[in-house]
């Protein structure tokens, strides 16, 4: 019978782009949690940092002239490496007083709808212009010139740059869930 084996092929090809979309789903939230331990360890050498610029300023009456700098680079860029992660455990601000009256299926559908079709492409698009600097001042050696330190930028562009991107992939990611329930099929579960 011909509609029998359309039907085979038609379950075998949803077979297999599920498939292809529990792997994307497991190792983008694999690496928001590798990002957001880097976060953490930024954390603690911010920390770091703070207190040495302390010490220094307090105790010896030296201040240094590079804490602010790093300061600076290291909170911007664990706010942005921990972005995907607290995307990815719905931790992110927001007022849904209207999704919690909607129901289930419908608040599903604008979900996907948001994230697929306009936070992901605005996303991505920034994402790029974030990408295209950092290589800029890569390859310019571009340097800081708010402060008298003067530290070469791009490392700092460049982890934005990682953040951004991990945020892109996890929009995506979060997108495809609301597909999934839509369709009535759960998503793999989250990695903890």
């Amino acid at each position: 019978m011909p509609g029998s084996a359309t039907v085979t092929v038609t379950d075998k090809g949803r077979r297999h782009v599920r498939r292809i979309v529990d792997i994307y789903l497991r190792i983008t939230d694999r690496l928001a949690g590798a990002a957001a331990a880097l976060a953490m360890l930024l954390v603690a050498a911010m920390i770091c940092t703070v207190l040495y610029e302390i010490t220094a300023r307090h105790v010896f009456n030296a201040p240094t002239i590079w804490a602010f700098d790093v300061g600076y680079m290291l909170n911007g860029s664990l706010f942005m490496l921990g972005a995907a992660y607290t995307l990815r455990q719905d931790a992110h601000v927001r007022i849904d007083f209207v999704l919690e009256r909607l129901p289930r299926r419908l608040c599903d559908a604008m979900q996907a709808a948001f994230y697929l079709l306009v936070f992901a492409p605005v996303l991505g698009l920034a994402t790029a212009f974030a990408i295209g600097r950092a290589r800029r001042a890569f390859e310019r050696g571009t340097l800081e010139n708010a402060s008298a330190w003067e530290p070469l930028v791009w490392p700092f562009l460049a982890a934005l740059s990682l953040g951004m991107t991990l945020l892109v992939l996890q929009t995506v990611a979060e997108g495809l869930r609301h597909l999934l329930a839509l369709t009535g099929t759960p998503a793999p579960a989250r990695d903890r």
